[in-house]
């Protein structure tokens, strides 16, 4: 086998491992965030994402910090600033982390159901992308909340990227969130601590 081979070889190898690895850091990740399903699709520039995950928290805690999204902590939300609110609505204006250290704003438009156990948003006045979100939560006895998240978006243009890192993009903003409504809610890290046979 000639030297360019074994180099490319190696590469290949190298690149597959460091795949492999990088899915792995996904799936741990989302599986501490909560994450219990997921289901993203598409037809042309219409996505459509069905999320499921369970928050150690009641139900009320849960919606409030959902509902204040000013204080939302998360590595990808930059600042949040409020616009017009009511009782049962809210605009605000998001400042996010973008593809290489670029800063995204964008306006969203709350309304809040606490009632229905829902909320729900959707762009405001975006040219890159128009996306409809809802949040259902559920009580789980008390101590914990099942969120089922519904969220279709709708692209500007065809992006020119592989299905798959959209998807990881939708998955991973999804996870995100329930990154930071753990930290929002003062729930211990989304890190769990690694299994010990010490005794105590």
């Amino acid at each position: 086998m000639s030297k360019t081979y074994k180099i490319i070889a190696a590469l290949v190898v190298i690149f597959i491992v460091g795949y492999g690895g990088w899915r792995l850091y996904q799936s741990r990740r989302a599986t501490k965030a909560g994450l219990l399903s997921e289901n993203i699709t598409h037809t042309g520039n219409d996505w459509t994402a069905d999320f499921t995950a369970i928050i150690p928290a009641p139900e009320n805690a849960v919606f409030n910090a959902v509902r204040d999204v000013e204080k939302a902590q998360s590595d990808q939300i930059q600042n949040v600033r409020v616009i017009s609110q009511t009782e049962n609505s809210k605009t605000v204006e998001l400042e996010m982390k973008g593809p290489g250290d670029q800063t995204i704003k964008t306006q969203m438009a709350f309304d809040y159901d606490p009632a229905g156990h829902r909320i729900s948003y959707h762009t405001l006045d975006n040219p890159a992308f128009v996306m409809h979100a809802d949040y259902k939560f559920e009580d789980q006895g008390g101590s914990a909340t099942l969120i089922t998240y519904h969220q279709t978006t709708t692209l500007a243009e065809q992006l020119p990227v592989p299905e798959s890192v959209i998807k990881d993009v939708i998955r991973s903003v999804f996870i995100a969130q329930l990154e930071g409504l753990k930290r929002t809610l003062h729930l211990a890290s989304t890190e769990e601590p690694e299994d010990s046979n010490e005794e105590p």
